[in-house]
């Protein structure tokens, strides 16, 4: 579980709802039906318009990934190509017998492709470095799309605040209408506190969390690249570990396999 991801979400709820029950005691002005139907309806209307429904729906499950779901670890990788490495050049089988147990999904990829033995080195290079490469444009574009649906809500809650300051115009006419004016205003601000909380509590966020993923997902690929490649020539394991440990900040080397003597 990305719990750095899930703790963000439910701090940024709960700092909403903590100013607005302190701040009034009349706290259910901050729930208005009009405000939320404009807002989020609003932008559901707008994201159909801007992207297919597979795309809204493929997005939706990048969300609960990133919230639910746990990141690659790139010292898990680091691990698991140093095992590899030292078993490969005792045991031929030692790829085909650890295959199924790799947590690293791209190292298992190509692991698979090593021992189904159907396609030359050159080949298989260019496979991965195309997959690497496709994978790191989808991700990109799902992180852009996140933002791009940020700029939906505080436009659609603008257009909730001008419908309300319009319908409070209409009606000053009245001999309440002093009394009226100040709890009408305040509806009609509810809308734009909605569309800028949707915005920068969940889209934005979002979108900053998917491109910084992205970033690590691009070097944990590239890493695999470069040490499936040392794995699959048979080099010696601290070759392969000082290789694929040169892609690691310098605080994090201590925290992958342990060089052992040969």
């Amino acid at each position: 579980m990305n719990l750095s991801a899930l703790l963000g979400l439910l701090m940024a709820f709960s700092v909403m709802i903590g100013a607005m029950v302190t701040s009034t005691d009349k706290a259910k002005i901050f729930l208005d039906a009009h405000a939320f139907v404009i807002v989020i309806g609003g932008t559901i209307a707008a994201s159909l318009l801007s992207f297919s429904a597979k795309k809204l729906l493929a997005l939706g499950k990048v969300f609960f990934k990133r919230t639910l779901g746990k990141n690659d670890d790139i010292n898990v990788a680091v691990n698991e190509m140093v095992d590899l490495a030292k078993g490969y050049r005792e045991n031929d089988n030692y790829l085909r017998d650890k295959h199924a147990s790799l947590k690293t999904p791209f190292l298992k990829e190509a692991i698979g492709m090593l021992n189904e033995g159907a396609i030359d080195t050159d080949q298989m290079d260019k496979i991965l470095n195309k997959r690497a490469h496709n994978m790191a444009h989808r991700h990109e574009e799902d992180a852009e799309i996140f933002k791009a649906l940020a700029k939906f809500p505080p436009a659609f809650g603008l257009l909730g605040a001008v419908i309300g300051i319009i319908s409070l115009m209409a009606n000053m006419g009245g001999a309440d209408a002093a009394q009226k004016m100040g709890p009408s205003f305040a509806i009609a601000l509810v809308a734009t506190m909605y569309g800028i909380a949707v915005a920068n509590f969940i889209f934005l966020p979002l979108g900053e969390n998917l491109a910084k993923a992205n970033r690590m997902d691009q070097i944990i690929r590239q890493m695999v690249i470069d040490g499936f490649k040392l794995i699959r020539d048979k080099k010696h394991p601290i070759v392969v570990e000082e290789s694929i440990k040169s892609y690691l900040l310098p605080s994090e080397r201590g925290e992958s396999a342990n060089k052992k003597a040969a």
